[in-house]
């Protein structure tokens, strides 16, 4: 009948858009890249031993029928042996992060090119992380955000027992010619790559503001890691006193502010994480605010030049630090919107020195928000989207609120795990789920889900291939369950 036809007329159109499928050096490529051009169609290099699924060019060509003005699309891969077994899925993000790619060639198999865009930037000879850096930056600039599309499937296999492609892709002398100001680390062997972005001279003047009351035993490391051990030329440490009355308190207050670099602020009242801290950044003088709780502690010297480095670059919003449990496991690696019903840590409880799937645990990267446990960002941006909500969100989720908040405003926010420091959870407020708190737990809960709720399970930055039940990045059944 008519809709059978329909049918196999859409089916014919879908093949027709698929991709060419060449191997990566073959002799082919030229003449198959004019002709796709011709005919509209994309190309698809496959190396190494990497098939198709079976599936895998109708797919790409609807996603690339339903995305005719993306001349990018990307499709997830994984690894199988000889008896089929399959392992090390590679789940990429559904957005594209610029910042992931110059680390480690985060576009790796699966990538359909429209040929016609690549003659038309002169990319017809460019392969490899070479070309993911280049044709990502022309489809940027000529078709905007959606530019490049991302299927989440697994369309392409590679052979078991090969490195991990995104280490033996990636290309540091590629990257080189793409870093806008950063530098590359002089170990250029290192997978995934680091980058150290500037810092202007004079270096901005940092205000870090830290809510407090009494608990001496875990502000004083905290205080005494900046002042003492933080390679960092202009800082002021603002203590947002929240009535402390213990007198070995109040003699810590008086000592450090002998040092020109740190006040006192009296911040009374019932607890407000939220107006505690808008009022101090209100008071502060730095360029760049970092919210730091009380029960941090520094690790290494260089920690607050990695984030303001970053939070200065244009287009980054909040920039957060990877904290580790005094075990040395992962407390926070960023947060992922919708887990959990609001927001949840990812890869919580991973080990500290591990490298965490795709390197994800060492990597820079997008994330849609970090936790105010240890957040850095311009003062003029955390004022210009109306800072913590101290009416609705006074104690919980009022770091994911203002990320997503600086996210909606167009900027990146990005965690950085060049940038560790201890973090003793909740040591100084306590759980938030005793009897006393649960009730404001739960409207604030309510408050999110009603606010995000398009942003919540929906993370660009979290692939919908894993579950959002728990932060281990376990398999979803079906995807985005």
């Amino acid at each position: 009948g008519a809709a059978g036809a329909a049918t196999r007329a859409a089916l014919a159109a879908q093949l027709r858009a698929a991709p060419v499928v060449l191997e990566e050096g073959s002799p082919e490529v030229p003449a198959a890249l004019a002709a796709c051009a011709t005919e509209g169609g994309r190309l698809l290099l496959l190396t190494g031993g990497e098939t198709l699924v079976a599936h895998a060019l109708p797919a790409l060509a609807k996603s690339g029928m339903a995305a005719p003005r993306a001349p990018i699309l990307l499709a997830d891969e994984d690894a199988v042996d000889a008896d089929g077994i399959h392992a090390e899925p590679w789940f990429k993000t559904p957005a594209f992060d610029p910042d992931r790619l110059l680390q480690q060639d985060s576009f790796g198999a699966g990538v359909a090119y429209d040929a016609a865009f690549l003659l038309r930037h002169g990319l017809g000879e460019t392969r490899g992380h070479a070309l993911a850096l280049a044709a990502s930056r022309a489809a940027l600039q000529e078709a905007g955000s959606g530019a490049i599309r991302h299927l989440p499937a697994v369309l392409v296999h590679r052979p078991a027992g090969t490195p991990p492609p995104w280490r033996a892709r990636t290309n540091p002398a590629a990257v080189a010619v793409h870093l806008d100001g950063a530098t590359l680390d002089a170990d250029a062997t290192r997978r995934p790559l680091q980058l150290h972005w500037p810092l202007p001279d004079p270096a901005p003047l940092v205000s870090i503001i830290i809510p407090t009351r009494d608990r001496l035993d875990l502000l004083r490391p905290c205080v005494e890691g900046l002042l003492h051990r933080t390679d960092y030329p202009a800082l002021e440490v603002l203590i947002a006193d929240n009535e402390s009355a213990d007198p070995a308190t109040l003699a810590a207050f008086a000592a450090w502010q002998r040092d020109g670099r740190v006040r006192v602020l009296p911040a009374p009242g019932a607890f407000n994480y939220s107006a505690i801290n808008n009022e101090a950044v209100d008071a502060a003088r730095g360029e760049i605010v970092v919210l730091l709780n009380n029960d941090t502690e520094v690790l290494h010297p260089n920690w607050l030049r990695e984030m303001v480095s970053l939070a200065l670059r244009p287009g980054i919003g909040a920039v957060g630090a990877l904290l580790l449990f005094l075990d040395g496991r992962v407390q926070h690696a960023g947060v992922v919107a919708g887990m959990g019903g609001v927001a949840g840590h990812d890869l919580l409880f991973s080990p500290g020195e591990a490298d965490g799937p795709q390197d994800d645990l060492r990597l820079l990267r997008s994330v849609s928000a970090v936790t105010a446990a240890c957040l850095a960002i311009r003062r003029e941006t955390f004022l210009a989207v109306g800072g913590l909500d101290e009416a609705a969100l006074r104690v919980a989720y009022n770091d994911v609120d203002f990320c997503l908040k600086v996210r909606a405003a167009g900027f990146r926010n990005l965690i950085t795990p060049h940038a560790r420091l201890l973090h003793r959870e909740s040591a100084s407020r306590g759980s938030d789920f005793t009897d006393a708190r649960q009730a404001l737990w739960e409207a604030e809960c309510a408050t999110m889900q009603q606010r995000w709720s398009g942003a919540l399970g929906a993370d660009p930055w979290f692939s919908p291939q894993y579950r959002l039940d728990n932060p281990f990045r376990t398999l979803a059944e079906p995807p985005g369950a």
